[in-house]
């Protein structure tokens, strides 16, 4: 009797792995038709914050690098927190493109994803807050080149998604007016868990000091950070230094900076790590 009743207990156990299985393949066949075929909106953030992926602040995918030192990379592995995978290919991003596609997206999030979002080239750079002269327009339209060329695989859990940052973008060269398309699996990197809304207003107060860019949205991806090491901040961000000590004193000069702009309370080095207390 105990024999079989341990059997139908295994039994048991068995059909319900099995049934949770298809329950899960179910609901995955339906958010993939969803994706497809569907509505989608990305989340909704405060006014005066702007939204990204942690992959995206959490990786050197835009990374803290004048514009002149970029490279050109093929199916290179960058550097992320653990449990984030980037294959980046194409030209290196960095924080200007981030301004860029922040703005974007922001400006992008009230329409369905994957719809047309029409801007003027002047409206745009007045929403990031810069100015509106030629050489203006042709960052931004060197930036939108970038994201549209470029190639990502970028793996988050269970999620991965592989495209480029900018599905398309018709320019009008005469009026300067903009039709801009994201791609609709992009919102597989906003989980309910997986995204961050930046304050903006700091954010610009960093203009043209890409370190401290770097360091604020990586912190601002987490409410209490934890102690890292000068190495993962150095291949988080991307800088170029390789001096130790250098670097370590960017580090500080970048932190005191946060620190200035109200982002922080405090931070310390000690040795090799760095810490950090949020306000």
């Amino acid at each position: 009797m105990m024999e079989k009743a341990v059997t139908g207990s295994i039994k048991s156990i068995q059909e319900l792995h099995k049934r949770t299985l298809e329950i899960i393949e179910c609901n995955r066949k339906k958010e993939e038709e969803r994706l497809e075929t569907g509505i989608i909106y990305l989340p909704t953030w405060r006014e005066d914050r702007y939204g990204s992926p942690n992959s995206f602040l959490r990786s050197a995918l835009f990374a803290a690098i004048q514009s002149k030192d970029r490279a050109d990379l093929k199916k290179a592995e960058l550097f992320s927190q653990q449990g984030i995978t980037i294959t980046y290919t194409g030209q290196q991003l960095n924080q200007e493109d981030m301004t860029v596609w922040l703005a974007l997206v922001d400006l992008m999030k009230k329409d369905p994803l994957g719809t047309k979002c029409q801007f003027t080239g002047n409206g745009i750079l007045k929403y990031m807050g810069l100015g509106t002269g030629g050489s203006a327009h042709e960052r931004l339209d060197d930036a939108i080149l970038r994201m549209t060329a470029c190639a990502v695989v970028i793996k988050t859990g269970t999620q991965t998604y592989m495209g480029n940052l900018i599905h398309d973008c018709i320019i009008d060269e005469h009026t300067k007016h903009y039709k801009l398309t994201l791609n609709r699996h992009l919102i597989k990197l906003f989980g309910d868990s997986d995204w961050t809304a930046i304050d903006w207003e700091q954010r610009k107060q960093l203009r043209n000091k890409p370190l401290c860019l770097k360091l604020h949205e990586y912190y601002s991806s987490h409410d209490k950070p934890f102690p890292v090491s000068l190495e993962f901040l150095l291949d988080l961000t991307g800088c170029r230094n390789s001096q130790k000590a250098s670097f370590k004193r960017q580090i500080k000069t970048a932190l005191e900076e946060l620190v200035k702009i109200g982002f922080l309370k405090s931070y310390s080095v000690e040795g090799d790590i760095v810490k950090i207390e949020r306000i």
